[in-house]
């Protein structure tokens, strides 16, 4: 029996067409309690005072917690550098510092109103800051030298200061080649962070009994989300299960841990089933959107308006804490060419702290921007050269036999 050419339903498609699914922001368990974060109303900060005591004893409260009741860990998909809470510093507007569960979520934002914090304000980190490596510039993590790689020392790719991460690309030869080239075109380029927009916010509902974790929610990578759940409490990925729900919406914007740790802990210190669910403006504060860089991209042509060598510079925005950006600061080295035959290219992306919400994956992860800067460069070498922009760009493209960046040679 043959599949081509014969109708296929999505095994999906009838759930959802009679309203049946159950999305991971519609999970239920009878008698859960209800959670509500504390974030930090500011991107940067020590905080001076953290007083729950008058939310503990609010009626229908059943729990509050903070740094100090957090497990002594740090997690990371990369590089663990991250904690449940805020401890001692807050690092980006949004991050949670405190969350109370309750028997119903009005029970529990009433008292997070009455958690008296304190938090004095310092001068943030923004990309602009962070790409000027000034010495005199704060550090988003002035413990970044004690993180250590998740998949182990190969993983560690070069840091300092505020540069979380850092690749390059240096072949031999490229600057000789600019100085003896015809005519040089320069560009630049700015992008600016895009929310995924999907239309179910993050959500958990966590169980704990006899020394297992239960999550349901609505994710795109369910054994990332373990993974990092374990982390965040100390415990073996086993003794974590994850169940994936129907997701309304996600497009990168779901491969990571958010809501989840924190439910499994509750639920942990409870006894209880815990549900966490963000609105829509804690979704856009902390949601890990595409991150916003600059791209700065230089050719050198030959008197034939042969691209004889090129450089590419790509600053990207790591906000205060690395999850799968550390691996997107890969792309500008696969990218930097675009589809066309260019000459020795020297590429440096570097993944910088800021304080800012963590950035992350988005369809197209880094491609939209790069394919954006390389081909309005390629619109300015032709200008610069008085010669039709499509036709500039069929004469210059890649043929069988010629090599990538990554060395792969084509070969169809």
């Amino acid at each position: 029996m043959s599949l081509i050419g014969a109708p296929v339903i999505r095994t999906d498609a009838v759930a959802k067409v009679r309203g049946e699914s159950i999305y991971g922001v519609d999970y239920v368990v009878p008698g859960m309690l209800h959670g509500c974060l504390l974030r930090s109303p500011v991107p940067a900060g020590m905080i001076t005072r953290l007083d729950t005591s008058a939310a503990a004893v609010m009626p229908g409260v059943h729990a509050v917690c903070t740094s100090a009741d957090q497990p002594d860990t740090r997690a990371g998909w990369v590089l663990c550098e991250q904690r449940m809470f805020a401890t001692g510093r807050v690092r980006y507007e949004g991050e949670p510092v405190a969350v109370v569960v309750a028997d119903s979520f009005e029970q529990a934002a009433a008292a997070v109103a009455a958690i008296d914090l304190e938090i004095d304000e310092a001068p943030g980190v923004d990309l602009a800051s962070a790409m000027a490596e000034d010495p005199e510039t704060p550090l988003v993590h002035p413990e970044w030298k004690s993180y250590q790689p998740a998949a182990g020392p190969e993983m560690d790719h070069p840091r300092r200061r505020n540069v979380a991460a850092e690749m390059t690309s240096e072949p031999d030869g490229v600057e000789a080649l600019f100085a003896e080239a015809a005519l040089v075109v320069e560009d630049q380029l700015v992008s600016d962070r895009q929310y995924q927009a999907y239309i179910e916010p993050k959500s958990a509902v966590a169980l704990f009994a006899e020394g297992r974790y239960t999550v349901h929610t609505a994710v795109q990578y369910p054994f990332n989300v373990r993974d990092r759940v374990a982390q965040f409490l100390g415990v073996r990925s086993s003794d974590v299960r994850v169940i994936g729900h129907t997701i309304g919406g996600a497009f990168g914007g779901k491969l990571d841990a958010a809501l989840e740790p924190i439910a499994a802990f509750m639920a942990q210190q409870t006894g209880r089933p815990v549900r966490l669910v963000n609105n829509r403006t804690e979704d856009l504060l902390t949601c890990p959107s595409r991150e916003n860089a600059v791209v700065r991209i230089r050719t050198a042509l030959d008197a034939e308006g042969n691209m004889i060598a090129r450089e590419l510079l790509c600053d990207m925005d790591n906000g205060a804490y690395s999850a799968e950006s550390i691996w997107l600061a890969s792309i500008p080295l696969h990218l930097a060419k675009g589809v066309y035959q260019v000459g020795p290219t020297r590429v440096v992306s570097r993944l910088h702290y800021t304080n800012t919400a963590p950035t992350g994956a988005f369809r197209g992860v880094a491609g939209t921007y790069l394919y954006a800067a390389v081909e309005r460069h390629m619109d300015s070498i032709a200008d610069a050269l008085g010669v039709d922009r499509r036709n500039y760009r069929l004469d210059h493209l890649l043929v069988d036999g010629d090599t990538l960046l990554n060395g792969q040679v084509l070969d169809d």
